[in-house]
């Protein structure tokens, strides 16, 4: 019964991540919605923690489908990726253009590129208000 459950409880998360993974960073296109990017980097045990405790129930709940995207920049890999212009970018430029040095950081950006609230870098120990205020943050962005 326990193994039952247990593989139960591996599926429902298994179910979860999938249905809710980050869109690909590709910057150009005619949607009207923000973005919500975490800037990471390999290793970066601070950033899974923020996607698995923050970022993918936000995700999951489709509350903010109609706002905002939510997709990731990795620094530490610093692949081509398609910025706002069309061109291709370093993922590094691109994060170090908004102040990302460090990983997480999370940027709050309208579908030309500007910031539409202020950057959040790293993650409290209170990560249950830092989730309020992310929340906050994309209730706040209207298009």
């Amino acid at each position: 019964m326990i193994r039952f459950a247990l593989g139960c409880l591996f599926w429902v998360q298994a179910s979860i991540a999938v249905a809710s993974a980050p869109e690909a960073p590709e910057f150009n296109d005619s949607d009207t919605r923000g973005w919500v990017v975490m800037v990471t980097q390999p290793g970066c045990s601070f950033c899974v923690r923020l996607e698995r405790e923050v970022l993918q129930p936000l995700r999951a709940s489709n509350l903010y489908v109609s706002q905002v995207r939510f997709t990731e920049v990795d620094i530490g890999i610093d692949g081509l990726i398609t910025d706002f212009n069309g061109q291709p970018i370093r993922a590094s430029e691109f994060a170090s253009r908004y102040g990302a040095y460090g990983t997480p950081t999370l940027l709050f950006l309208t579908p030309d590129g500007n910031a539409f609230a202020e950057a959040k870098f790293g993650v409290p120990d209170t990560i249950d208000f830092f989730a309020y205020e992310i929340e906050e943050t994309i209730k706040s962005y209207s298009h």
